[in-house]
């Protein structure tokens, strides 16, 4: 009895310092619960799905919906549609919500040219960008499934089944939100749906181990940019 009560002991320990992954329900598919904007004229949910849009309106300013919870390691994993695909939007991590509504901190890109992009909005811009293979991987006009993965200072992002982007950046954030972006400008639709958020997660990706990953780190090929330092 004193062995099962030490290990549950120590099984609630880890668990309360945030050792053990865990999945967590970040949309309930129904509506906007734990979910906020500064205009949410600009969001809702149709069919399951979180919607960005103005209608046939020109989208004035970038515009983010926020996960109320902050983030530090995690894997998200959801499905993405643009209308019209020269759109551009993106999704937002271990970012900061400035009272402008402005976002500073990490964005995994979307939009014609950007798929499969990190870029740190507000701040160093372009971190790594694969020319090479990200277009090649697109459904146009149709769900492309996001993956990413982010644990310490390593950064990894997958477009349907692919990397896009493998990076270690030493500088960056180790915490803050997630975001959901319809970028200003044409008016456009865009499309977010199944989301899945596992905090904590174990470093494995699209069928590799933490030494795969950290393979493709070291190997960075053409396309994996390393980050710039001020």
């Amino acid at each position: 009895m004193k062995l099962l009560k030490l290990f549950l002991s120590s099984l609630l320990f880890i668990w309360a310092t945030g050792l053990l992954s865990a999945n967590e329900t970040i949309f309930n598919g129904k509506d906007l619960t734990g979910w906020s904007a500064e205009d949410m004229s600009y969001w809702s949910v149709q069919d399951g799905a979180i919607v960005g849009t103005k209608g046939d309106q020109k989208i004035q300013g970038n515009q983010f919906l926020w996960y109320d919870k902050k983030v530090g390691d995690f894997k998200l994993t959801l499905k993405v549609k643009q209308v019209p695909f020269a759109a551009n939007a993106g999704i937002q991590f271990r970012s900061i919500r400035e009272p402008n509504g402005h976002a500073i901190g990490y964005q995994a890109d979307i939009g014609k040219g950007w798929w499969g992009a990190l870029y740190h909005e507000h701040g160093r811009k372009i971190l790594a960008k694969n020319k090479d293979t990200a277009g090649k991987l697109l459904n146009p006009d149709k769900w492309n499934k996001y993956e990413i993965l982010a644990v310490g200072h390593r950064i990894w992002l997958a477009i349907n089944g692919q990397i896009t982007v493998a990076l270690r950046d030493p500088i960056g954030e180790l915490e803050g939100q997630i975001s959901l972006q319809v970028h200003g400008g044409m008016p456009q639709k865009v499309i977010y749906r199944d989301l899945t958020l596992e905090r904590n997660p174990q470093v494995k990706m699209l069928g590799m181990n933490e030494a795969e990953l950290d393979k493709i780190l070291k190997l960075a090929p053409k396309g994996f940019i390393k980050p710039k330092v001020k």
